[in-house]
């Protein structure tokens, strides 16, 4: 299984939607949303639009970053209120740092009955009550415990194989988009063909965006579209950096995404490459529209997310 693991930005919460018409298969996929907005407005029509393909979203109550990080309790309340409107696709899931993470997941499944009807953990640090945790695991109703690849082997043996899945952020983001020419095709990850082979249910990464934390955005002065597909030769998924060649003020941002678009419309044409995604690109450079570059980010998340669902 894959668990693309998502950040509840507009843009990422539309790829999810958007894939609703794919349609996702609820036995490949899993999406992890780390909600980062004090409004869940997104994130209730992403659960709404998910539940009609019955897909399980993974719901993080403890978030790392954004506006909710101190308002749990509202996440909770959001959940039981969403459960309560006939919503029964959200799995809890917390993330684990430290022990103070270990102590909160422990009591909060127990108040709000998590420990029976399910829930899944991400261990982003090993903790020193690793085995109080993985003893609660052991005994009650845990679906996953997803683990960052940096502790992969510190935390595994502690938990039953059949919940453990990995974690990795393979995107090696750049300091500023023009640095993506110095290099742009480079190798990926491999996970979606040994993860079965190594021992794990499922793989999880952060698509085309990253791990990093930006809140906003700015106006770039080159621009660039990321794009994952699988090397004819080997097993192995590489990621392509189409960069806009005017990396100047003379050009407006529509300008430079036509540049970087009309490269990455020939690449896909000469490899064959198809997705969704790829056929609303198309579409876009034949029309000559630019709408922003939230739906670059939106169709590189739905092409990755496309791609892992194809090639497991």
């Amino acid at each position: 299984m894959y668990f693309p693991y998502l950040r509840g930005k507009q843009y990422e919460l539309l790829a999810l939607r958007d894939l609703v018409n794919l349609p996702l298969d609820k036995d490949k996929i899993i999406p992890i949303i780390e909600p980062v907005k004090k409004s869940l407005r997104s994130v209730e029509a992403a659960l709404k639009a998910l539940k009609t393909i019955d897909v399980k979203v993974q719901l993080i109550l403890n978030p790392m970053h954004g506006d909710l990080v101190e308002d749990t309790n509202g996440l909770l309340d959001f959940i039981e209120e969403q459960v309560s409107s006939g919503l029964d696709n959200i799995i809890p899931t917390f993330l684990v740092h430290n022990d103070r993470d270990v102590d909160f997941i422990i009591q909060c499944c127990d108040q709000k009955g998590y420990d029976e009807s399910g829930f899944s953990l991400i261990h982003m640090s090993p903790v020193r009550s690793i085995d109080r945790l993985a003893s609660y695991c052991e005994n009650n109703k845990c679906f996953y415990n997803i683990f960052h690849i940096n502790h992969v082997f510190a935390l595994r043996r502690k938990f039953k194989s059949e919940t453990q899945a990995i974690l990795g952020d393979y995107f090696d983001k750049q300091r500023v988009n023009a640095d993506y020419s110095k290099e742009v095709d480079k190798s990926f990850s491999s996970d979606c063909f040994f993860y079965r082979n190594e021992g794990f249910v499922a793989f999880s990464d952060f698509q085309v965006i990253g791990s990093d934390w930006v809140e906003g955005g700015w106006s770039p002065v080159a621009v660039v579209i990321h794009l994952t597909y699988k090397d004819s030769r080997t097993d192995e998924i590489r990621i392509h950096h189409f960069v806009s060649d005017s990396s100047d003020q003379d050009l407006d941002i529509a300008g430079r995404f036509h540049e970087a678009l009309n490269k990455l419309v020939q690449f896909a044409g000469e490899r064959q490459l198809q997705s969704m995604a790829l056929e609303e690109f198309q579409t876009i450079n034949l029309i000559g529209s630019y709408h922003g570059l939230g739906i670059v980010k939106k169709l590189s998340i739905m092409h990755h997310i496309e791609l892992m669902q194809e090639l497991i």
